[in-house]
């Protein structure tokens, strides 16, 4: 189908109409079933095209076959919708297409961890549109199925959401009445004779130009795959030992243990007024819909909580102490939890399914049962992963084995932050936060060479610019936040993009916006020419670091932060590389003229007299306050000369007494270490990760502490960007490929890097034989591609021929 443009809409936005005598805005959230139902000939060829999309999340069916989720997220100025092609599902006689349709509470206000989600975006009522059209071989309309009155539909009366602080982000999770939930409706055999017509919402369009809270456009980014999942095994139960390995037996699972020999594969029966829990582990942290199979069992409780580990159970949501994840003698599983009431029916052929709508995030599940009048079995009891079909193409692999690890690590957070956007955290937020965005964006490039999911969240911060020029800090967001800095990291993705890229026409696309962000903090100048402190309507935040209380340094309360004017400062060249690039010389050279006044502004006021350091505020007294983050931006934005630059990596480095940067914003110090020339002691930094390894993590956390909230947060997985330009040495820029490696204490490394004119692939070895060492090297990339090599003894090759080796002697690795 090709992309539809307003004027080809003929479908309305459909939903249930009010019902008389009852109050439906009684119901926060609704679940809404849609069904379509029309004939195919017996005979002939015939095609079905659909495109979709709601208000706020659907699952579409055809004839019982579940085929696709949505809509992708989109925001306040955007509605996406997706296009499915149904040929293969068509059969000759009756079919239906059915939608089930959530929509989450209004949010004006918006009221957090009871509103739904805050990452997806809805208006103050739900709506449905689906344009279809059944079509002979010759492309002749046989029947228009577009969402309007003859499209039927019945609201289920048994759903809503409860909230728990510990996910608030979430906006609650399900509490679902199976007596209200339809058996076999997606079925073209069900009897839908009861159900109401739907009603017209609103049209597509308004001939006076008037706008619906609908503005369509087409999903940008690929289909989230489903892939089906069994529990890797069942590791407690609320009977003990024995009733472990008969559990897993009995839910079909792979056991790692030996089966009780009057086990059967039946399920798990749970007798009348009995209560039971099981907890499972997924093996590895991951993403799905969970999907759990019952028979009987009504007036029964089932829960389902999700957790990524085992911690110590605090009795504070926030407050988190975690070990080893794996520990589950000693902790316990904390979250939130959907909640299911079976109707109670089901046979042998047929289980009651109860599976949430929206995605979970777990490595452990705790399944828990407290049966009604009657027994409840539990037949199965699975999943469907899901997440962004990012392909792996880059790969690295290194003699030091822990390096290995953390690469699988990373690459398995990247994969787990990624869905219809980039993800903060997967279990507790789900939102796409810029500092985050940018990290992740660089990882993807590297990694496969896909920049769809990427520029979409370009996009998705420009759209959320204010009117005074300032982007939201998050975005899709229905709850708006500001923070200042995270405008200066999306300026960083569009030259990011550009040095991978070359992408000039994505540059002059933004140029008015970036203008727009920088204008912000120039307005904002003292009248030393630093940036004045955060508005207090917006948030103070740079790092999550155990000396600042809400992620900034207590002196910049009242005062400005120095590190945001270093910040800034490096913006502005960021900005005059791309506006020169794009052909904007002139405003290249005042954005360049803007940043030596503020650096200048930082040299004469944020420097105690006669010291090398740079204060975090430049207000001196007893709150000055010093900080990795204020030297290695100061390196960034050019504020020190080489000299300096080289005294100041020294001290941030070796002095302890300074706030130190998190995991994420160490990526920093890896630029300016790059940045000096002073890479080889990036190494020493790896430490902080390889401490994760001992902890039974399958994702890396959000913070390198035993109080970290969520252990899977891809800005940690910095192992993607500095194992393939570092250590393999690739880096991708407007002035070509450089391969420059180092070694380290490694002995050896290879891998491939995804640059923007295809893979380039690295392979280098150390040998020492007595006296003589020696440094071996094989490259491939794409022929006729110029590259760069810089070997270990500083000489370099420029070669276009698509493959390179040597062995040199060395005597000194720098």
């Amino acid at each position: 189908m090709t992309t539809k443009e307003w004027e080809d809409w003929s479908a309305g936005w459909i939903w249930p109409q009010e019902e008389q005598g009852t109050d439906t805005k009684e119901q926060r959230h609704e679940l809404v079933y849609f069904r379509k139902i029309f004939h195919v000939p017996d005979e002939g060829v015939y095609r079905l095209n659909l495109a979709m999309t709601a208000d706020s999340r659907y699952r579409l069916f055809m004839n019982g076959q579940r085929l696709g989720v949505g809509p992708c997220k989109g925001h306040a100025h955007v509605q996406y919708y997706e296009e499915f092609c149904l040929d293969e599902y068509l059969q000759p006689g009756i079919n239906v297409l059915a939608v089930a349709a959530v929509h989450y509470a209004g949010t004006a206000p918006f009221e957090m961890g009871e509103d739904g989600p805050i990452s997806i975006w809805r208006s103050q009522r739900g709506a449905l549109l689906l344009e279809a059209e059944l079509t002979d071989r010759e492309g002749n309309v046989v029947e228009f199925l577009h969402s309007g009155p003859t499209w039927k539909c019945l609201r289920h009366k048994g759903y809503g959401l409860q909230q728990f602080p510990i996910v608030r982000w979430m906006g609650g999770l399900e509490q679902v009445k199976g007596d209200c939930m339809l058996r076999d409706w997606a079925q073209t055999e069900y009897n839908d004779s009861a159900w109401a017509a739907a009603g017209i919402v609103l049209p597509v369009r308004d001939e006076y130009g008037q706008l619906t809270p609908w503005q369509l456009q087409r999903r940008p980014i690929p289909m989230l795959y489903e892939k089906e999942k069994s529990f890797h095994r069942v590791v407690r139960s609320s009977k003990g030992e024995d009733d472990v390995m008969d559990a897993g037996y009995r839910l079909g699972l792979e056991p790692r243990f030996t089966v009780h020999p009057a086990s059967s594969a039946e399920g798990i029966v749970v007798q009348a007024g009995e209560q039971m829990w099981l907890e499972l582990d997924a093996g590895e942290l991951t993403t799905g819909y969970l999907q759990l199979e019952l028979l009987g069992g009504a007036g029964s409780q089932v829960t389902v909580l999700c957790a990524e580990c085992y911690e110590e159970e605090t009795g504070d949501d926030e407050v988190r102490r975690k070990g080893f994840r794996d520990d589950l003698r000693n902790h316990v599983l904390r979250g939130g939890y959907d909640t299911f009431c079976p109707a109670g029916y089901g046979t042998v052929s047929q289980s009651e399914v109860y599976e949430p709508f929206w995605f979970r995030t777990f490595r452990y599940v705790r399944l828990e049962v407290q049966a009604g009048a009657e027994p409840l079995t539990i037949t199965n009891f699975s999943y469907r992963e899901t997440g962004y079909p990012l392909q792996l193409e880059g790969n690295f692999h290194c003699s030091d084995d822990r390096y290995n690890q953390l690469w699988e690590l990373s690459v398995r957070t990247l994969q787990r932050c990624m869905h219809e956007t980039y993800e903060d955290t997967p279990y507790y937020e789900q939102l796409q936060y810029s500092m985050d965005t940018r990290l992740m964006m660089e990882f993807t490039y590297l990694l496969s060479g896909d920049d769809r999911l990427a520029k979409r969240s370009m996009d998705d911060y420009r759209a959320s610019q204010l009117p005074d020029g300032m982007m939201q800090s998050r975005y899709p967001s229905v709850l708006p936040q500001v923070i200042p800095s995270f405008s200066l990291y999306w300026i960083g993705m569009i030259h990011d993009h550009y040095q991978h890229f070359g992408d000039i026409a994505l540059v002059k696309r933004y140029r008015p916006a970036i203008i727009s962000v920088l204008d912000w903090f120039g307005q904002r100048l003292t009248p030393q020419g630093l940036v004045k402190r955060t508005p207090r309507q917006y948030w103070n935040y740079f790092d999550w670091v155990e000396e600042w209380n809400l992620g900034a340094p207590a002196c910049t309360e009242d005062t400005p932060a120095t590190l945001l004017s270093l910040m800034y400062a490096t913006a502005l060249e960021t900005a005059a590389e791309l506006f020169a690039a794009s052909g904007w010389s002139q405003v290249a050279e005042e954005m360049r003229e803007r940043k030596t006044a503020v650096n200048d502004a930082v040299r004469s006021y944020c420097r105690l007299e006669d010291d090398l350091l740079f204060r975090d505020s430049p207000e001196a007294g007893a709150e000055t306050q010093f900080s990795q983050h204020t030297q290695i931006w100061a390196i960034l934005a050019g504020t020190v000369d080489e000299v300096e630059a080289l005294e100041l990596l020294k001290v941030v480095l070796e002095d302890c007494s300074l706030a130190k940067v998190s995991l994420p914003m160490s990526y920093y110090l890896f630029r300016a270490l790059e940045q000096c020339g002073q890479y080889n002691h990036s190494f020493v930094l790896w430490e902080r990760w390889i401490k994760q390894l001992e902890l039974g993590l399958t994702t890396l956390p959000e913070m390198d502490s035993v109080g970290t909230r969520s252990d899977c947060h891809a800005w940690s997985a910095i192992p993607l960007s500095e194992f393939t330009r570092g250590i393999l040495g690739v880096k991708s820029g407007t002035d070509g490929i450089i391969v420059k490696p180092y070694c380290g204490h490694l002995r050896h490394a290879s891998g491939t890097v995804m640059t923007g004119t295809g893979p380039v692939s690295i392979s280098w070895e150390l040998h020492s034989d007595h006296e003589r060492h020696s440094f071996w090297m094989e490259a491939t990339w794409s022929r006729g591609v110029t590259i760069t090599i810089v070997l270990p003894n500083g000489e370099v090759y420029l070669l276009d021929n698509g493959n390179f080796e040597t062995t040199i002697a060395i005597n000194d690795m720098g």
